[in-house]
């Protein structure tokens, strides 16, 4: 039987803002992107993405760029420090678990 593994949003936000800033740094990154690059993403409604993202931007932590039928999405500066500060050593913790 092939489970669905349930990730909470604080750790699908967190690894978001992880991917956005090891990946966003070469340009705005669409949410289709996000959704099928990002382990463990893949399962997860997309409305609760949409969520998720809709948050990391009202605290700064992203911006995103609406082109077209498309938004994109890229880190910024406070995103930036926020995880090289807490949330790649907290990321690393619990994924060697």
């Amino acid at each position: 039987m092939n489970e669905k593994k349930r990730l909470s949003a604080e750790y699908t936000m967190l690894s978001i803002l992880e991917y956005l800033c090891i990946n966003s740094q070469s340009g705005p990154l669409s949410k289709y992107h996000i959704l099928t690059k990002i382990a463990g993403i893949k399962q997860q409604r997309h409305d609760r993405i949409s969520e998720i993202l809709n948050t990391l931007e009202e605290n700064g932590l992203i911006r995103s760029t609406k082109i077209a039928d498309s938004t994109f999405y890229e880190i910024t500066d406070k995103g930036n420090m926020v995880y090289h500060k807490w949330v790649k050593d907290f990321l690393d913790f619990v994924r060697s678990m």
